[in-house]
């Protein structure tokens, strides 16, 4: 130590500690816990889901996921900030609404941006695909609808067949042909990247947001896959993540609000448990502060455990009354336990 610390520090109470020691016992302490959990809660890995995996896979899945922003039925045409001005839906507690403050910082039609822009780009390249666009487009908004809502119902219907979506009979307008090909291209693995592509000219070629292609697999098949691999929040969710060890543990706590029906069953839960932990973590930053609780450590004396060397000697804490030989005697002789 230098001698500015050691006149600082005179009078201070010290004793020898072995950092190095105590390094290696921590060590030693989460290996083992890590492995332990690792062994009874591990999952196996899993590659990350890609539309052409669901395309391939779950073709109908596919179809009905990309039917709902064609139609505007999905959830996501009236989500709320930061994609729609559905201000209704934005988790509010009180005067507190986050997403209100902030707003619709992510402008996003469904419909346009994840199904018809794609389409658009395809018909460039496939003048059938074109030609279907254009009957759609120009045909009246009550048509549109009924076109939409017979091919909704029909993928309820829909068998797979040598790789192919086969429909019952029906008069579906050019809506099959235009499905078809967000299907096919979402096979071929290039959904994400025409998904991804920056449509504001005064950015190219630069892109820097990949939002459609993140929320576009939202919905129906994240939380099938969720269910599959036990990550829904009555499953523990974010804490149970993939991987052969354990998942985000520091999250139990987090985790553990959303098994609290009253919370997992508000529409506000994410603002509702994000507040508690704020006021947790805000309760320890400010625990000596904090009257009643700032008694803890003395009603609680863990530190006596820890430093009980120095409490054997010392009981008061005070170097200055060390105790009694004859109670140090005592203490030595006394059986453990």
């Amino acid at each position: 130590m230098s001698t500015l610390s050691d006149k600082n520090l005179e009078g201070v109470p010290m004793k020898p500690y072995d950092m190095v020691r105590e390094g290696l016992f921590v060590l030693s302490g989460i290996t083992l816990v890590i492995v332990l959990l690792a062994v009874f809660w591990g999952f196996p890995d899993y590659h990350p889901l890609t539309m052409k995996e669901v395309a391939t896979k779950e073709p109908v899945a596919f179809l009905k996921q990309t039917a709902s922003y064609f139609s505007g039925t999905s959830d996501l045409q009236t989500y709320g900030p930061p994609y729609t001005k559905n201000y209704a839906n934005a988790q509010q507690v009180g005067p507190i609404c986050p997403d209100c403050w902030v707003g619709v910082v992510t402008p996003l039609n469904a419909k346009v941006d994840l199904v018809m822009q794609p389409l658009q780009q395809i018909g460039m390249l496939n003048p059938a695909v074109a030609k279907a666009l254009k009957t759609y487009r120009q045909a009246p908004a009550a048509q549109q609808t009924q076109w939409d809502n017979a091919y909704t119902a029909a993928l309820d219907k829909a068998v797979v067949s040598h790789g192919q979506v086969v429909l019952p009979a029906g008069h579906y307008g050019p809506v099959p042909q235009l499905m078809t090909a967000m299907l096919n291209i979402a096979k071929a693995g290039m959904l994400e990247g025409v998904l991804s592509e920056d449509t504001n000219p005064k950015l190219a070629p630069y892109n820097t947001s990949y939002v459609r292609a993140l929320v576009y697999m939202g919905g129906p098949i994240m939380d099938q896959v969720a269910t599959h691999m036990d990550e829904q929040g009555g499953q523990w969710g974010m804490s149970h993540m993939q991987g052969p060890y354990p998942g985000a543990w520091w999250l139990w706590p987090y985790a553990f609000l959303y098994q609290i029906p009253a919370i997992a069953n508000s529409p506000n839960a994410d603002l509702i448990a994000g507040m508690i932990m704020l006021a947790f973590g805000l309760m320890l930053v400010f625990l000596p502060l904090i009257p009643g609780l700032n008694r803890i450590p003395y009603v609680i004396p863990v530190y006596k455990i820890i430093w009980r060397d120095w409490y054997a000697k010392y009981p008061s804490g005070d170097p200055a009354h060390p105790a009694t030989a004859a109670r140090i005697d005592e203490r030595k002789a006394a059986p453990v336990g």
